[in-house]
């Protein structure tokens, strides 16, 4: 038989579809009639009439909420009975994920009620959080397990979104189960949860994160609990956990929800949920938030969330929880077996401890993970095995969750542990790298796992000897390989470099495969080649004589060994070319003779009458083959190099030496030397371009020159390079300013008066501070300007008033006898206590008491704006002078005003540290004594 139609009654609530017409009530069946047949488990047979009557009676309870017919007394009476059998709401969540490449989702939504209440849902309502209206799903599976009290139950619809947008799917079912410790009224509180997820062009479509576990799991009084809800994401997409407030009506937090105590915490990573430990017995109802992140364009971007709530018992029990000796977290390559040992044990010698695995891996279509569980023991000991394939590599680990349940009574308690397994793509294989030219070509196989998508190529001088680490993925930064090149598509196996590469040095590559969501295999081997020495090697630019005029540069080189001579004969010679700066040489400054064979004796020239002294050269050296042809052959150019020009910065009792030079070998130690009594004397080294020489005189001259040393990686070159820069001097000067002072504000605002106190740098951090400015800012963020200047660094204190007013901030600086001063650092702030009051009576009688109506003392404010007004509400004086100095006369007059209650009104502006600020105040003053006689219009 089938079941009664409700549906023409949902959307009781406001903006949700469905009757507004009372006479409709007159077509539901009358209370005891068969509620439902929908329910697997009862074989299609009416159940029992109260059950009936419970589910009718919540029906009509939530029509009489829409219709609010507050004569309706009968069908309110029921309404509250139908509170006491409709407490049913446990647990649940809801999921969404696309439909293929279409603007359809599937939205399930699982709950867990109670099976022992009469109450049951055949539907639900839902809002998919793209219009204010609220639809009506039907339940579309049923799984009831009486052991447990509890039925889950399914809801399954699609639902299309027509546009880009960030859409909330909710529900919201009456009611929670009564007596839940932490959820205050639990009985009379909604169910309700929530996802959110985002369809954008940029992160493509999505689906929501699922839960391999049941969120009914019990406590033990006294006992950790500890749980995992086995979340995945099918996507792929990073998750991260976080506890939520449970919700109530209309989607919003529980007014007076509780998080459970003592010691509640969500693990942000694994998402394990530990509770440490129950101290009152009873239900209690916990939410979290598991949140999904996807890595779109090198940033992390959230595309969604799925909120769970679920219910945990606790009761008295003798029982401790099982412990699952922790597994490792590991990388496995894909296409090779994987297997991993899992023991567990419990503290209870008499208990036997059951374990499971859950997690994606089991869920997966293509060759599924699996694990061995032998029958329940103490210990016991499972086998986790997966042979893994190309279809499972993927930027995020896989989450296995190791579950350990004890047979203990009432309750079984458990442990969780959680393993993350990445799958790794396997290295690019047989990888060469062959000179061709100016050019070296790149070779490797295709990765074996065709999903992968493209190529990266990493390139360094000479070789590093890297070999990664477990899970180290990629190319390291740390190994000085840079990243030279992208091929796109698995078959696309080759590259040719020719990006600034340099004769005489060898370069190495690693190529890495990259798959779909961006995961990177492991590299591949170290590969290397250097160019054929075809042209000449430039081996020395060095300065022999600063001068501005009459400069020296001796420049050397190294031959074309290499070189085919036979298809490219001689006689050959040498063209020189130089530039002024560090890049471009285009200048022909010298030519050699001719020489018949390769081996050319003049590989060297001294370049004079240069400026040395305020500009470096560059310089190189082309190759002529047939130079006794009409038309000689150019062989080709070296790579250009630079002499190496360096200079100097002051500071107090120092001189910071820096460099600069463009060479093709490699500098790998920088010499100082420094002038002393004519004699130059190193003084230190250093790898980088740069040296401080420290325990200088301010105000001395002193002249230093460096030699660097290189060499190229082709070990056939001579080495080391030794190189001389120009000679350069620099005279150290105080440039370094004193520390800040650490300052204290005493803000007496009643006296007024700021007091400042401070620190003499001289005592720790500096020697030279000879005095101090104060700067003053009237409010925060003000303007800071000088207001005082301190001589004598022993002179630490300095007091202030601005006006009457103590608002205000202050920064002291210390500075020192050359006038270098401390920097500004974190100011310190007063503010003021306004005070402005009236007397409520004054006597313009003219005897000297209490003559004229003003303020008591008063301090920090600015100004006022005063009405006052006879009874009749005319405006008899006005005033903007805080003093007001009002002598009960008729505005600026001297026409007295008659005996009688006034009332004002005065608005004060007040100087604060936050800027002006208006108080206002009312009142009555009495004016008495005036002598006067009538009104005043």
């Amino acid at each position: 038989m089938e079941g009664p139609k409700i549906t023409a009654v949902h959307g009781a609530r406001g903006g949700r579809r469905g009757s507004s017409a009372l006479g409709d009530l007159a077509e539901w069946p009358p209370f005891g009639q068969v509620s439902r047949s929908d329910d697997p488990g009862n074989g299609g047979a009416a159940t029992r009439n109260g059950d009936g009557n419970a589910a009718w009676i919540t029906v009509l309870c939530t029509t009489i909420r829409m219709f609010r017919q507050r004569t309706l007394l009968l069908l309110v009476a029921l309404c509250a009975q139908a509170v006491a059998w409709a407490t049913h709401n446990r647990a649940g969540e809801i999921t969404v994920c696309r439909l293929g490449n279409t603007n359809w989702y599937r939205i399930t939504v699982i709950t867990h009620t109670k099976l022992s209440a009469p109450a049951d849902r055949p539907e639900l309502e839902i809002n998919y959080g793209d219009s204010p209206i609220w639809d009506t799903i039907p339940r579309t599976d049923i799984q009831d397990f009486p052991a447990q009290d509890l039925r889950r139950s399914e809801y399954v619809v699609d639902h299309e979104y027509v546009g880009a947008g960030e859409y909330l799917i909710q529900i919201d079912d009456m009611n929670r189960n009564g007596g839940v410790i932490n959820v205050p009224n639990s009985i009379a509180q909604s169910f309700s949860v929530h996802t959110m997820f985002r369809i954008t062009p940029l992160t493509g479509g999505n689906c929501s994160a699922r839960f391999l576990n049941s969120p009914i799991q019990d406590a033990c009084l006294g006992q950790p609990w500890i749980h995992n809800p086995a979340a995945f994401d099918p996507d792929g997409d990073s998750l991260s956990y976080e506890p939520a407030v449970c919700l109530g009506l209309n989607g919003l937090p529980i007014p007076g929800y509780s998080f459970p105590g003592p010691t509640y915490t969500v693990d942000p990573t694994t998402g394990t949920i530990t509770w440490i430990a129950p101290s009152l017995a009873g239900e209690y109802n916990i939410a979290f938030i598991v949140r999904e992140w996807r890595l779109v364009n090198g940033v992390w971007r959230e595309v969604g969330y799925v909120m769970r709530d679920m219910q945990i018992t606790v009761v008295p029990c003798n029982n401790q929880p099982p412990t699952i000796a922790q597994p490792q977290d590991t990388c496995v390559v894909a296409g090779t077996f994987l297997s991993i040992n899992v023991q567990a044990s419990d503290p209870n010698g008499t208990q036997t401890v059951q374990l499971e695995a859950l997690g994606q891996p089991f869920n997966l279509s293509t060759s599924p993970a699996s694990f061995i569980a032998p029958s329940p023991n103490n210990p016991v000991n499972g086998v986790f095995s997966w042979n893994t394939a190309c279809a499972h590599v993927r930027l995020q680990p896989y989450m296995v969750v190791f579950n350990a349940t004890d047979n203990g009574q009432p309750v079984q308690l458990q442990d969780y542990r959680t393993m993350n397994v990445t799958v790794v793509g396997p290295a690019p294989q047989n990888p060469t790298a062959t000179p061709v030219g100016n050019t070296i070509a790149l070779q490797w196989e295709p990765s074996p796992c065709a999903n992968a998508v493209r190529y990266l190529i990493y390139r360094r001088s000479g070789a590093y000897g890297y070999t990664p680490d477990h899970c180290e993925l990629g190319v390291p930064v740390y190994t000085g390989y840079v990243h030279v090149g992208t091929n796109e598509g698995v078959g696309n196996t080759s590259y040719n470099d020719t990006d600034d590469l340099v004769i005489g040095n060898s370069y190495c590559y690693m190529v890495v495969a990259v798959f779909p969501d961006g995961a990177q295999s492991y590299a591949s081997v170290e590969f290397c080649a250097m160019l054929d020495r075809q042209v000449p090697v430039i081996t020395k630019v060095s300065v022999g004589t600063t001068d501005v005029a009459a400069g020296v540069d001796t420049v050397a080189w190294s031959n074309a060994y290499d070189l085919d001579t036979l298809a490219r004969p001689g006689p050959y010679r040498f063209n020189l070319y130089r530039g002024a700066g560090l890049t471009s040489a285009t200048e022909l400054i010298w030519t050699s003779g001719e020489h018949p064979f390769l081996a050319h004796p003049d590989t060297n020239f001294i370049a004079t009458g240069l400026d040395t002294e305020t500009r470096p050269y560059v310089y190189r050296v082309e190759l002529i083959g047939r130079a006794d042809q009409p038309r000689p052959d150019v062989i080709g150019s070296s790579n250009a190099a630079s002499s190496m020009f360096i200079g100097t910065e002051p500071n107090d009792e120092q001189l910071t030496i820096s460099w600069t030079l463009n060479t093709p070998w490699t500098n790998n130690s920088y010499e100082v030397f420094r002038d002393i009594g004519g004699t130059w004397t190193s003084v230190g080294t250093s790898t980088t371009n740069s040296f401080v020489d420290t325990g200088l005189v301010n105000g001395q001259r002193y002249c230093y020159l460096v030699v660097s040393t290189g060499a190229y990686s082709d070990a056939t070159i001579v080495s080391p390079l030794l190189n001389w820069s120009q000679e350069v001097c620099g005279t150290p000067v105080d440039l370094t300013p004193p520390c800040a002072p650490t300052v204290v504000l005493d803000n007496d605002c009643e006296r007024p008066l700021n007091t400042l106190t401070w620190n003499n740098p001289n005592t720790g951090c500096a020697d030279d501070t000879e005095g101090y400015r104060i700067h003053f800012a009237d409010s925060v963020g003000g303007a800071f300007h000088l207001i005082a200047e301190i001589d004598g660094a022993e002179n630490t204190s300095f007091t202030h008033v601005n006006g009457s007013s103590v608002a205000g901030c202050y920064q002291v600086t210390a500075v020192d006898t050359v006038g270098n001063e401390s920097a500004f650092v974190e100011p310190v702030c007063g503010d003021n206590c306004p005070l402005y009051e009236l007397p409520n009576i004054f006597t313009p009688n003219g005897d000297g008491r209490n003559d004229r109506f003003g303020p008591f003392p008063y301090r920090g404010v600015v100004r006022i704006e005063l009405e006052v007004f006879n009874r009749w509400g005319q405006v008899v004086f006005t005033s903007t002078d805080p003093d007001i100095d009002w002598k009960g006369t008729y505005m600026d007059s001297d026409v007295p005003l008659p005996d009688g209650v006034y009332y004002y009104l005065c608005t004060v502006t007040l100087r604060r540290l936050a800027g002006e600020q208006p108080m206002q105040l009312k009142g009555y003053v009495h004016l008495q004594g005036s002598g006067a006689q009538g009104n005043v219009h």
